[in-house]
C-alpha cells in the first residue's frame, strides 16, 4: 500500500503541485516552526508559546530516537519512485537516507497544530489544525521523501503529545518541569548511546528548556505584550538576539561545524537565548 500510494501522487506531478508541497511541508520545517513558536511566546502568548516549545521539543526527542531504532530506508533511496528535488528552504536533497520513519515534519506540525487546538478549544481552530497537519503529511509523500505510513505514524505521534501536554498543563501543570527533568535525563542517555546528529540538536533544545524556563518564571516573569508598539520592539529584538548567537556558529571552522557536539552547544545556546536573555531584556526595558 505505502509504495503504491507514493507512485500514485508520483503520477500526478506537476510544476503547480510541486509548489503547492513545497509550502505546505514550510509547516512541517523545524526552523519555520521554532520561529513560529518564538513569535507567540515572545509576542501573543507566553503560557501558549511555553506549552508549544514542550510539546515540540519533547515529541522530537522521541522521533529521533525511532527514526534511529527503525533505520527505515526513504522511498527514493529504495527506488520505489523518484524525489522532488528541492535544496533551499525546503530541503530534499541532503536528507539522511535510513530516517524514514516516522516523518518529523508530520509529527512538529501536527502537535504545534493540536497544541494550539487544545488550548484554543474552538471548532474552527480544530478544522485549522486538521488541514495543516494533513497537507503537510500529503506534501512529504508527494515529494517522494517518505511513505504513507511514516507521516500516519509522526502525525499521531505529534498529536498524542500535543493532547498529552495539554493534560498535564489542566490536571498538573506544576509537574510539569520535573516531567522536563525527567525528558532531559532521557535525552542525556540517548546521546550517550545514539550519537546522532538530530539527537544531539532535540537534546540541547530540551535541555535549555528545561534549565530556562523555569528560571525565566521565578526570576524574571516578563508578561504579554500589551500593544502593537511592544511587539514591533520585542520581534526585532528577540530575532536580533538569536540571529546573532545562531549565526555565530557559522563563523566556527568546517570541522568544528561537523562534530555533532557542536549541534548540541549551537541549539542549546540558542534556546537558551530566545528563553531566558530575550525575555530578561524585555523586563528591563519595559516592553
Amino acid at each position: 500500500m505505502d509504495v503504491i500510494v507514493s507512485q500514485f501522487f508520483e503520477g500526478i506531478r506537476n510544476p503547480f503541485l510541486n509548489a503547492v508541497a513545497s509550502a505546505l511541508t514550510l509547516f512541517g520545517e523545524p526552523i519555520f516552526m521554532v520561529v513560529l513558536i518564538c513569535c507567540v511566546y515572545w509576542l501573543v502568548d507566553k503560557a501558549l508559546g511555553e506549552r508549544l516549545a514542550l510539546v515540540t521539543f519533547t515529541s522530537m526527542l522521541v522521533n529521533a530516537s525511532m527514526k534511529v531504532a527503525v533505520k527505515r530506508t526513504r522511498p527514493y533511496v529504495a527506488g520505489n519512485v523518484t524525489r522532488v528535488e528541492m535544496d533551499g528552504l525546503v530541503d530534499t536533497v541532503n536528507l539522511q537516507p535510513y530516517e524514514s520513519f516516522p516523518s518529523g515534519h508530520s509529527q512538529i506540525s501536527g502537535g504545534v497544530a493540536f497544541g494550539f487546538a487544545t488550548k484554543q478549544r474552538k471548532i474552527w481552530v480544530w478544522i485549522i489544525a486538521s488541514l495543516i497537519t494533513l497537507g503537510v503529511m500529503w506534501s512529504r509523500v508527494y515529494l517522494g521523501v517518505h511513505y504513507l505510513s511514516d507521516t500516519l505514524c509522526g502525525a499521531a505521534l505529534g498529536v498524542l503529545f500535543a493532547f498529552v501536554w495539554d493534560i498535564l498543563y489542566r490536571k498538573a501543570e506544576r509537574y510539569k518541569y520535573f516531567i522536563l527533568v525527567g525528558f532531559s535525563v532521557l535525552a542525556i542517555v540517548m546521546m550517550i548511546f545514539i550519537p546522532e546528529k538530530s539527537m544531539f540538536e532535540f537534546a540541547g533544545m530540551l535541555l535549555a528548556g528545561t534549565i530556562c524556563l523555569p528560571i525565566e518564571e521565578k526570576f524574571i516573569g516578563f508578561e504579554n505584550a500589551k500593544s502593537w508598539k511592544h511587539r514591533l520592539f520585542r520581534l526585532l529584538i528577540g530575532f536580533a538576539c538569536v540571529g546573532v548567537v545562531f549565526g555565530a556558529f557559522s563563523l566556527l571552522p568546517f570541522d568544528f561545524l561537523e562534530q555533532i557536539g557542536w549541534k548540541f552547544v549551537k541549539y542549546f545556546l540558542t534556546v537558551a537565548t530566545a528563553t531566558l536573555l530575550v525575555p530578561f531584556l524585555y523586563k528591563k526595558l519595559k516592553i
